[in-house]
């Protein structure tokens, strides 16, 4: 399956859409890691997709961002932001309420999910969303 993923200037773009929505501090600590982050989901190890499942590549989004500081401000935010958009570009949508996925965004930043976990949490609460690209 051919998947649509979120390029550097994309998550500059939505990092900043946040900073502005909600505010904090525009910047980032470690641009070279940004440049990463855009990498991580499309990764290979010895000729092997390491992420090969669409849940798995949001949850990398996700868990990159929400578990360390790239960003001055709005890394769980941006996390969020990532994770939702590339689920969206590529024909799904999340349904949860506002509170559970707040809640589940402090459990991995606080490292109490791993990308398994959250894999499976994206991939049980995720419709098929028809007007994707």
């Amino acid at each position: 399956m051919e998947f649509y993923y979120l390029d550097p200037e994309d998550i500059r773009y939505l990092h900043d859409e946040m900073i502005e929505e909600y505010g904090g501090i525009y910047g980032e600590n470690e641009s070279g890691m940004i440049d990463y982050m855009a990498d991580k989901p499309k990764q290979y190890l010895f000729e092997q997709e390491i992420y090969p499942d669409l849940f798995q590549k949001a949850a990398v989004y996700l868990e990159g961002f929400a578990t360390h500081q790239y960003f001055c401000d709005g890394n769980k935010r941006t996390g969020v932001k990532c994770c939702l958009t590339f689920l969206l570009i590529n024909g799904y949508e999340l349904i949860v309420e506002d509170y559970d996925l707040y809640k589940i965004t402090l459990e991995v930043a606080n490292k109490r999910m791993d990308i398994d976990e959250i894999t499976q949490w994206l991939e049980s609460n995720c419709v098929k969303n028809f007007s994707g690209i």
